[in-house]
């Protein structure tokens, strides 16, 4: 596993469990549809440090690099 803030645009990847740190931040994610076995692609990065643009089932989301860090996911499709 690795975090979602590692993934280079057009990986494809299945999230893992998410971190129940701050239950405002799990409802957050789960009304992106952002769940446990969700598979979510990279379309982008914003600058170095930006957001990751990510698309799953609920739609296009801008990530925040941090947010992104603590969501471990499996890679699926590995970057060329």
């Amino acid at each position: 596993m690795r975090s979602l803030s590692t993934l280079r645009p057009g990986e494809t990847a299945r999230l893992g469990q998410i971190p129940a740190v701050d239950i405002g931040l799990a409802r957050e994610l789960a009304a992106m549809r952002l769940l446990p076995g969700e598979v979510v692609t990279v379309l982008a990065e914003v600058g170095g440090d930006g957001p990751l643009l990510v698309q799953g089932a609920g739609g296009v989301f801008a990530l925040g690099r941090s947010l992104a860090a603590h969501l471990a996911v499996e890679s699926l499709v590995p970057c060329p």
